[in-house]
């Protein structure tokens, strides 16, 4: 079979038959390689994706003042949203990949048929899911529940946005009433995002490390955390989680 090329946090599993050992007339030992399985968790992936690209949002942002041009505010504004859209967006799914590797790891939660049933809000899956295994407690739980709904809503907005007319929303910077999603995908947001994904992912991984079972893969929990650890100590800064703004979405019937 060919090589495997890989990256740094991939893991790589022999199947069952997937090691031939024979030995030769000589009496040496020989291995061929049949079959290979390559595991690439991208929860990690989408944390720095989401990083770099509140940065980029927070750098147009912080450029805006009311004596700007209107060219130069629709530029950063620009710049600002299409950066925003794309961290707060991969946010929300490194926390819908962290919760799947969670699944992976220590198996489904058990209403999880229930809920596919009845329907249930991603949200309330992913959370309860995370509070099962990973024994959170009801005050940590309630954070944890609280900040993934709002960042699978800030997800819905983004890719699935409505065409409707709303109410414009005022925007300090620049001294204007602005659309919500000049807000919501804004550099200040996309920066308490970052600081609140960090710290949240932080505690969690620390306590996947704790409770994780025997035999259970480790490769994922020691890249989970360098990765957490790089970010943060690059980008993490005391205050980002503060509130920025608060977000009025009024549909004009």
């Amino acid at each position: 079979m060919p090589g495997i090329f890989t990256l740094a946090g991939m893991g790589l599993q022999i199947p069952p038959g997937g090691l031939v050992v024979s030995a030769g007339d000589d009496g040496s030992i020989q291995g061929e390689f049949k079959q290979l399985n390559v595991r690439l968790d991208l929860w990690p992936t989408w944390l720095e994706i989401g990083c770099v690209h509140t940065e980029q949002a927070r750098s147009a942002g912080a450029q805006l003042n009311p004596a700007l041009s209107d060219d130069d505010k629709y530029k950063n504004l620009t710049e600002e949203l299409h950066a925003g859209l794309v961290a707060i967006t991969a946010f929300a799914f490194a926390f819908d990949g962290f919760y799947d590797t969670v699944r992976q790891e220590f198996g489904p939660h058990p209403d999880w048929q229930t809920w596919t049933q009845k329907r249930t809000p991603r949200y309330k899956q992913v959370t309860e899911t995370l509070r099962y295994h990973l024994k959170l407690g009801p005050k940590f739980s309630e954070m944890l529940r609280s900040f993934i709904r709002q960042l699978l809503e800030f997800r819905g907005r983004a890719v699935h946005p409505s065409s409707r007319f709303v109410e414009p929303n005022y925007r300090p910077q620049i001294d204007s009433g602005v659309h919500p999603h000049l807000i919501t995908f804004s550099g200040p947001h996309a920066v308490q995002c970052r600081a609140l994904a960090l710290d949240l992912l932080g505690r969690l991984i620390s306590r996947a490390h704790e409770y994780s079972k025997p035999g259970m893969d480790q490769g994922w929990l020691d890249r989970g955390t360098h990765e957490i650890d790089r970010l943060s100590n690059t980008y993490r800064v005391e205050g980002d989680d503060q509130l920025a703004f608060s977000v009025i979405y009024d549909e004009i019937p």
